[in-house]
């Protein structure tokens, strides 16, 4: 084997300081570092990139770029600010007041003295719903006519079925219409918590002391013009009682739970039925086995093509395209997390090397001495 000794570069300084212009990426670590457009001040403390920033999690601002002038600020969960191509400038104080033109599913979304009232619209088909609220969740009320006084009585009306409670959650019932993407038409109804049952036309289910026992069967239905579903159901759930044991067959997938011991959960194919992708679990998800990986959280992980390869708290490669690189130390529970990389990681990294078909690049002590090894 030959090898040659590489004195250690300007572009590395121990642990603390470490340049690759090549990589356009900058370190003086803990202080701060820079990859790419990512630039870390203290992390976690600060992080920024081209499109946004963030001040420990809570302070946070960002660009949108489809406008020029759009954007938004927070401090969660008190103030926001912000510029929205169609609605212009917004802006909150929680929970005094204020107007955001999106919040997850929300638009147009107001509230004043929250939870005192609130407001919002979201898309329903071709039109828009307004829900409104007084007393969040007390008095409720919908344009599409569904109303709330929890936990009194309340109706809720959605595209394909109306659903009621009454002393919520003892009482509840639904009826549902025939849709193409649903279990078609039936009812459903629940006394909490002794018993339930769903009736519908493709699905079927009885609940004993929900959700602890039930059993649900269901019946698919190639294309409208099928008819009615077959006489045997396709798929079933059993659960006695859940959480602990649950066994789930459809005909893209089988599922066994013995929680937390045991779960095995096998992908299969539409075509023949057959086993297309299989992870068995031990102790929750302590143990994991893949077709193609193994993980033993958070000690161990492999993968059978050799691209990644675990052993904490010691070691950790991983290949890209031809490159290989590993380190010792590798402390940090999570694998290749990169803001942990650029910031602290060098710290516990005693040891590096990368290597490729023709030779391998080692580094010990954070650059001191390097040398290469020819294959």
């Amino acid at each position: 084997m030959l090898s040659s000794v590489i004195l250690a570069t300007a572009f590395q300084i121990l642990p603390f300081y470490e340049q690759r212009p090549t990589e356009d990426y900058y370190a003086l670590r803990p202080l701060c570092s820079t990859e790419g457009e990512a630039t870390d001040v203290l992390w976690p403390v600060f992080t920024s990139h081209r499109d946004w920033w963030r001040f420990c999690y809570v302070v946070n601002w960002q660009r949108y770029p489809e406008t020029a002038d759009g954007y938004q600020f927070s401090i969660v969960p008190f103030w926001f600010n912000g510029r929205d191509e169609e609605k212009g400038a917004y802006w909150g104080l929680f929970p005094i007041y204020g107007e955001h033109p999106h919040i997850g599913m929300m638009t147009d979304f107001k509230f004043a003295l929250w939870p005192l009232w609130h407001r919002y619209r979201m898309p329903r088909g071709r039109e828009w719903m307004t829900s409104n609220a007084v007393l969040f969740p007390f008095f409720s009320w919908r344009s599409d006519g569904a109303w709330s006084v929890w936990p009194l009585y309340g109706l809720n009306l959605q595209r394909e079925s109306d659903h009621r409670y009454a002393l919520w959650p003892i009482v509840t019932w639904a009826s549902y219409r025939e849709d193409r993407d649903t279990a078609g038409e039936g009812s459903s109804w629940m006394v909490w918590p002794l018993y339930g049952r769903v009736r519908r036309a493709r699905e079927s289910q009885d609940m004993v002391l929900p959700p602890f026992f039930s059993v649900a069967t269901a019946w698919s239905r190639r294309s409208p013009d099928d008819g009615p579903a077959h006489s045997g159901p396709d798929s079933i759930r059993v659960r006695c009682p859940w959480p602990f044991f649950e066994y789930e067959s459809t005909p893209s997938r089988r599922r066994i739970s013995v929680w937390p011991l045991y779960e095995r959960v096998a992908n299969l194919s539409y075509t023949d039925g057959s086993e297309t992708a299989v992870v068995t679990r031990f102790g929750w998800k302590l143990v994991e086995l893949y077709d193609d990986e193994t993980r033993v959280f958070p000690f161990w992980s492999s993968r059978r093509d050799d691209t990644h390869f675990r052993l904490w708290p010691l070691w950790e490669s991983e290949r890209k395209g031809d490159v290989t690189h590993g380190r010792f130390l590798a402390l940090f529970p999570i694998r290749w997390v990169p803001a942990v990389d650029r910031n602290w990681s060098k710290f516990w990294t005693f040891y590096e090397n990368d290597s490729c078909p023709l030779y391998t690049d080692h580094s010990l002590l954070w650059g001191i001495i390097r040398w290469r090894t020819l294959k």
